[in-house]
């Protein structure tokens, strides 16, 4: 069937090699994205461990409070707890922070040394991160990231990626029926983002939809996309996700701006209203419009 040529129809594995780092831009991307794939690689006896690149707290989210700095650690520690919760839960290792701005992997000029330094002394045979068709500016970095460092690591030996915000084109699906239960009650443990959003139940759909094309015994998949370190340039070079992003940035630079003089515009209506000039001249405006 022609639908083939576009999603497999039978579950296979994401990852090559026992070692499996797992790039995640923030605190529950790596649960939601790849959580119950990473319950089942621990438990075919691979070594997993996920790299968690922000703290999850948002330059500026606490300017207007009392003390700024007290408010961005205490977030800073709520996000880490819950993840360092979820992995508990999951028996998985706890993760490791690199604690950089959420929001600012785009021009993070340290980030991509910092996880070659932390990459290199952990050797993985699979680097697993968010595809590069992500919206989210973070997400979308560590893509880029993931496949400048899979290029440089001569242990990777496959690049996985996952999807979260936006569904990718996948050419692996992992069959996670058993382990959706767990991923369940680890998704659980973000009370911080679940109070935002509805992500789990949305997680839970987007993992039973990915189960379409598999059968009746498979209720729950996870989808990658996984590119052989052999291929690496060559996708870079033909999806070119930095033009990407770059456009992106550009646009909502482009619509801030417009946001900006939209409401530069709605103050000074509003000047002109409340001004005496315009509170005399009403009756001639009435005048006018009358006759």
């Amino acid at each position: 069937m022609f639908e083939r040529f576009f999603t497999p129809y039978q579950a296979s594995t994401a990852v090559l090699g026992d070692r499996i780092a797992i790039l995640a831009p923030h605190p529950d991307d790596e649960i939601f994205g790849c959580g119950g794939s990473a319950i089942k690689w621990q438990a075919q006896g691979k070594t997993v461990q996920a790299f968690i690149l922000t703290s999850g707290v948002v330059d500026g989210e606490f300017n207007d409070q009392l003390n700024p700095e007290h408010c961005r650690a205490e977030k800073a520690k709520q996000r880490a707890a819950e993840s360092y919760a979820a992995a508990a839960l999951l028996g998985l290792p706890a993760p490791i922070f690199l604690n950089r701005q959420d929001g600012g992997l785009v021009h993070d000029n340290e980030i991509e040394a910092m996880l070659l330094e932390q990459l290199q002394s952990w050797q993985p045979t699979t680097l697993v991160v968010p595809s590069i068709w992500e919206m989210h500016r973070d997400h979308r970095a560590t893509a880029e990231l993931g496949l400048a460092l899979a290029q440089q690591l001569a242990s990777v030996q496959q690049l996985a990626m996952y999807e979260v915000g936006v569904p990718l084109s996948p050419n692996v699906l992992e069959d996670i029926s058993p382990q959706q239960a767990r991923k369940w009650q680890a998704m659980q443990c973000f009370p911080s983002q679940l109070q935002a959003q509805h992500y789990a139940e949305q997680i839970r759909g987007l993992n039973q939809y990915r189960s379409y094309t598999l059968g009746l015994n498979i209720t729950q998949a996870e989808a990658f996309c996984c590119v052989p370190a052999s291929e690496l340039s060559e996708f870079d070079a033909h999806f070119e996700p930095n033009t990407t992003t770059q456009s992106l940035i550009r646009a909502e630079q482009s619509n801030h701006e417009h946001a900006q003089q939209i409401s530069e515009l709605q103050q000074r209506i509003t000047q002109l209203h409340n001004s005496l000039s315009w509170r005399i001249t009403q009756p001639l405006r009435w005048l006018r419009a009358k006759f």
